[in-house]
């Protein structure tokens, strides 16, 4: 993993493993999940009043004030009644709340990620409130996490999903991802809305962020669904690199691949 430190100074970052390779610029330890982590959350006054009044408030400021864009919000209509899933490109430490506080302000959404924001002791019940599902590594929990997906999504909530797994911090392209976590809208039979965010501005200044919805993507109801995961999967990454293409972006970090 590169450090922060050295690519902010260099701006230039060396990669090998496409799938792999993670250049997160926080670097917090990544603990297994308990074994009686509770995936759903609890309906309390407390937690609402932190979310709604508290959270989202404080977190859309900071996008609004950091120059976040949001276009495609058309797009957004036809999943009004329904729960989706939200796949995105992994470029930013704001990936974590810029959905959920900002882009998509109208529903609840819940994100898929990996275990490390459980290493920082007294943030368990704060992430589980802003709808955090940390990914397991044991049979159980994955059962558990499963149940509360399908769940959530059908209480017309929205899971986000990065499938491209690691931070690749101001990356302009889309990267190639695996299919695995396809299955949930393939077996819940549910619809995906890809998105991608551009980075804006001037050559040489840090740019700023623009979110772009593309169209959603609804299962075929004559495939099964591995059938259907791949045809997902080979869609969502098509209509991401169409939309990353579309636009003209600033290459803040220059990512060059190591020599074999």
């Amino acid at each position: 993993m590169a450090k922060k430190k050295d690519w902010e100074k260099s701006k230039t970052i060396y990669w090998s493993d496409e799938l792999n390779d993670d250049f997160d610029e926080v670097g917090l330890k990544r603990p297994p999940v308990p074994k009686n982590y509770r995936y759903l959350r609890k309906l309390h006054v407390l937690g609402w009043i932190f979310y709604y009044l508290i959270a989202k408030p404080l977190l859309s400021i900071y996008c609004f004030f950091h120059g976040i864009r949001v276009e495609g919000k058309e797009n957004l209509k036809p999943l009004k009644k329904t729960g989706y899933f939200l796949y995105a490109n992994h470029v930013a430490i704001s990936d974590v709340f810029k959905f959920s506080a900002y882009a998509i302000p109208t529903k609840r959404v819940n994100i898929i990620g990996y275990s490390d924001i459980l290493s920082v002791k007294g943030v368990g019940g704060l992430v589980k409130s802003l709808g955090y599902l940390p990914i397991p590594d044991d049979i159980d929990n994955l059962k558990k996490l499963k149940e509360a997906i399908f769940k959530l999504v059908n209480k017309k909530e929205i899971i986000l999903i990065y499938p491209e797994a690691h931070i690749w911090p101001y990356y302009t392209k889309i990267r190639n991802f695996k299919d695995v976590s396809f299955i949930y809208p393939a077996e819940s039979n549910k619809p995906i809305l890809p998105a991608v965010t551009i980075w804006r501005g001037k050559e040489g200044k840090k740019p700023k962020q623009t979110i772009v919805f593309c169209k959603p993507i609804y299962p075929d109801p004559s495939l099964t669904p591995l059938e259907n995961k791949k045809m997902l999967h080979d869609q969502c990454l098509l209509e991401m690199i169409d939309a990353s293409n579309r636009y003209k972006q600033v290459e803040y970090i220059k990512y060059i691949k190591k020599e074999d």
